[in-house]
């Protein structure tokens, strides 16, 4: 307490936990919101499908959020090598702590109150269960993704192409033809269960 910059660290524990609560909150409202306005706005198709259409956009922008705010895991092991630990059981304590990050869990409150406000209707609690769990495990993936794109890129500058050529790639799958790819395939598997 008498460190001169308690104070600060204080304000900034504050600030960061303030502006998470802010845009928790902004996000919760969101999903409320959009789950009222596909439901309205889409009347011949379920609200879900039409927000499943652009779940490639949530995960680009969340590869971005990851890129500018979660270190990589790479950076983090450099000193627990130098402890007699072998590499590979420490590489794989980081990557399952990295997939059971909160940071995972961020666009949740998002996907919850959409969820629960549009899934029910049609295939019931487990329903919003399963839903659920499938975008957890598509943010892990996204995740692991970012984590090797990171790690690629300290090695060489040039890898900053890899995940440029993989999302423009996925836009033009998306946006060349005539009919929505994503949103077909999100249609499917929902049908399928």
């Amino acid at each position: 307490k008498r460190n001169p910059s308690f104070e600060k660290n204080r304000f900034a524990k504050f600030l960061i936990y303030f502006m998470g609560a802010f845009w928790a909150a902004y996000l919760v409202f969101i999903g409320v919101m959009l789950s009222i306005a596909l439901k309205k706005g889409t009347p011949n198709m379920e609200a879900y499908h039409v927000f499943n259409q652009f779940i490639v956009y949530l995960l680009f922008i969340d590869f971005l959020l990851r890129f500018m705010a979660q270190p990589a895991t790479s950076q983090e092991i450099k000193p627990y090598l130098l402890f007699p630990i072998k590499k590979n059981r420490l590489i794989d304590t980081f990557l399952l702590q990295s997939g059971l990050s909160t940071f995972n869990l961020f666009w949740f409150f998002l996907i919850v109150p959409f969820a629960i406000m549009t899934i029910p209707e049609t295939y019931g609690f487990f329903g919003v269960i399963f839903y659920l769990f499938g975008m957890w495990l598509l943010y892990i993936m996204n995740n692991y993704w970012y984590q090797l794109c990171k790690t690629l890129l300290k090695q060489k500058t040039l890898y900053i192409l890899l995940p440029i050529v993989v999302y423009a790639g996925l836009l033009a799958l998306d946006v060349l033809p005539d009919k929505n790819l994503f949103g077909l395939v999100t249609m499917d598997l929902g049908e399928a269960f």
